[in-house]
């Protein structure tokens, strides 16, 4: 008889929908049902084909902004969580991080013995300016805890951080549906630098258009693609520089005109400020793109290796930024060997790969006898 496994978490947002489409596909051994409790991610434009997802549900809630310098922050407050979970009468709940809705479901497990599992993408760095009530609410998760799922090697030691035991840590990379963004054989002569993600100051793309205006190749362009409260500032700053005719804005993109900006670049640019991951990444590693990536995003060591498939940088040395962006633009073959190898790279980012470290969390919670 197959084990029923809810997972909650905020959103519906592609990249989750495509792998709990392919758990409830791939895994006959468990009934998978998936509870969002927030249906509007207010920051965001994405659309996921949610309705593909069987068993989902939505839970009402009330959800506030926190506006931060770097970020906005969402805290949604659910109601109903239990009443949904008494419905789907769960074996086993895998929730995600650390919002009142986890803390209701973390209740309910609790109260029925229920084995629970803590899912995050947090990573120390990330977390490093987080208030003591959030610390003490993944101290009073984690200790109620029976098995633990990180979405990185850095998630996992966040993890470790606040005492979870590490025979009990699973490791389950965040992903995409890398089907979607494999292209063909691509033009390496292009040295077209693209950026995608959101255009706030977390994300550092003034960093990123310093640096442009600083390269010795005056033929490198930058495409943007993406939205935020940033970008009058950004145009502002590029044409102070003297390269607002090397960047273009195009806005927020998804399917394949995406695809298409992927498919005409030279290489992919992340100069975060800060970040827990950054699927960016792996969206262009499928695209056969070489990297230039920020060291501030934790997924830098998970997706590139300097001189490899591309450069791990300081994005605040606007110099040395310059000079990785002229090593690529000035080397056709470069470009051609990076960009190879990112692809080759992608293979521990494939949802049967992923999948694992997230079932053997699942297992592993299942194995403890609730009493």
């Amino acid at each position: 008889m197959s084990k029923k496994v809810t997972i909650i978490t905020n959103v519906p947002s592609p990249y989750r929908v495509d792998f709990f489409y392919y758990l409830q596909t791939h895994y006959s051994d468990y009934e998978f049902s998936v509870m969002y409790y927030c249906n509007d991610s207010m920051a965001r434009q994405w659309k996921a084909d949610e309705d593909r997802i069987l068993n989902s549900h939505f839970v009402p809630s009330k959800t506030i902004r926190i506006k931060k310098r770097f970020d906005d922050h969402f805290i949604s407050f659910p109601v109903g969580v239990g009443k949904v979970l008494d419905k789907l009468e769960p074996d086993v709940v895998v929730a995600m991080e650390y919002s009142p809705a986890i803390l209701q479901a973390l209740h309910w497990c609790h109260k029925k013995k229920v084995p629970y599992v803590s899912w995050t993408d947090g990573t120390i760095n990330s977390e490093k300016n987080i208030g003591r009530l959030q610390k003490l609410s993944r101290k009073y998760i984690f200790k109620r805890a029976d098995a633990f799922i990180g979405s990185s090697h850095a998630a996992r030691d966040n993890q470790l951080r606040y005492g979870a035991p590490a025979e009990h840590c699973h490791i389950s990379m965040l992903t995409v549906d890398l089907e979607k963004y494999i292209i063909g054989e691509r033009d390496w002569k292009s040295n077209e630098l693209l950026y995608v993600g959101s255009l706030i100051e977390r994300k550092g793309i003034d960093l990123l258009i310093d640096a442009l205006a600083r390269c010795s190749d005056k033929s490198v362009r930058l495409v943007i693609v993406g939205d935020g409260r940033e970008r009058e500032n950004l145009t502002a700053q590029a044409e102070r520089l003297g390269v607002a005719d090397r960047v273009e804005f195009r806005g927020f993109l998804q399917g394949e005109k995406l695809r298409n900006c992927y498919r005409r670049a030279g290489a992919f640019v992340l100069p975060t400020r800060e970040d827990c991951f950054g699927l960016v990444l792996v969206e262009a590693m499928c695209a056969k793109l070489p990297i230039i990536v920020s060291e501030y995003s934790d997924a830098a060591s998970e997706t590139v290796k300097n001189d490899v498939n591309g450069y791990i940088v300081n994005p605040y040395d606007a110099d040395a930024f310059a000079a990785a962006i002229d090593k690529l633009s000035a080397d056709e073959k470069v470009r051609e060997s990076f960009g190879r190898a990112s692809f080759e790279a992608t293979n521990r980012f494939r949802f049967e790969n992923v999948a694992v470290g997230y079932v053997e969390a699942i297992e592993d919670a299942l194995s403890k006898e609730k009493k």
